[in-house]
């Protein structure tokens, strides 16, 4: 389904003012905007008039809100989801990734990068309107970068490590390796050694901050990573499977079939069916991951 050209705020907050600095900063650079307010269903909007982006709003994530996020993200596949949020754990930083939102931003976070991400989703989706927004957002490369958008989590989300021996800069240094590191053969022991850990110790401390193990983490990335390239179609399936770290062909196609449901060719050929040949549309998710809510106290632990 075709976008339409305005931004989605959802605001979700629960004691802050809704309307927010970079909502002035999107429209200063030509974005043109419309709000949700807490308590009103976002679904009818995005399906009716489905926006470039829908900006989800927190500074409290409470269940309520992110239920809200999901249940969107299942009835708008094709939407691609910001959550912006003042709060920030790393558990709610995996269960955002699990959601399959498109990027994730800690406030108060850099506008620039905010802007670039914005101008790449309107270079992708709505390309004919992409003009119309100020040129300094709009970067030369933006149409021929896209394959190279990353959903995995920013950068300010990981300065609230403190030290290698905490649990979060544990984390976030091991998904941070896998995020770089895709493309090849990832050894549980070899990143159990970045974290100061014994393999054992790792796995033990991986399932119990996550509530997945390593491996299927690393797959669930691996498969997520390679829809996402699918979209575009001058990267061959060949290209795909390699580049998302597997190393037979047949094997990366039985095991996209078992967790999308589909294999490769035919979700690449239903996802250039759904939408213009000019704009790629944003992935859905898994077919068999539930991605649990996190819990009020500590956003939880997502389950497998």
């Amino acid at each position: 389904m075709t976008a339409h050209d305005y931004v989605l705020i959802v605001a979700r907050n629960i004691q802050e003012p809704l309307d927010d600095d970079y909502h002035h900063a999107l429209r200063q650079q030509g974005y043109y905007l419309e709000t949700v307010l807490p308590g009103q269903d976002p679904i009818p909007t995005m399906q009716a008039r489905p926006p470039v982006a829908a900006c989800f709003q927190f500074d409290y994530p409470d269940f309520e809100g992110l239920a809200s996020l999901r249940e969107a993200k299942q009835a708008s596949p094709s939407v691609p989801l910001l959550m912006i949020t003042q709060a920030h754990s790393e558990h709610l930083a995996v269960w955002a990734f699990r959601a399959r939102v498109w990027d994730y931003f800690v406030q108060p976070f850099d506008n620039a990068r905010f802007f670039e991400v914005m101008a790449k989703l309107y270079s992708v989706r709505l390309p004919e309107k992409a003009s119309r927004i100020a040129p300094r957002t709009v970067p030369a490369t933006a149409a021929r970068d896209v394959v190279e958008i990353h959903n995995s989590i920013p950068h300010e989300a990981r300065l609230h490590c403190s030290t290698l021996g905490d649990d979060q800069g544990r984390l976030q240094r091991a998904l941070s390796f896998i995020d770089k590191n895709l493309h090849r053969k990832i050894a549980q022991a070899e990143i159990a050694g970045l974290c100061e850990l014994s393999a054992f110790q790792f796995s033990r401390f991986f399932k119990r901050v996550t509530g997945i193990t390593f491996q299927e983490y690393l797959l669930h990335r691996r498969i997520g990573e390679a829809m996402r390239l699918l979209a575009n179609p001058k990267v061959s399936i060949t290209d795909v499977c390699f580049t998302v770290g597997f190393r037979d062909l047949s094997y990366f196609t039985r095991t996209f079939q078992r967790y999308v449901g589909k294999p490769p060719s035919r979700y690449r050929l239903e996802a250039a069916q759904a939408q213009p040949p000019s704009s790629t549309q944003e992935l859905p998710t898994l077919t068999d991951t539930s991605t649990p809510l996190p819990t009020p106290s500590d956003h939880g632990k997502p389950e497998t």
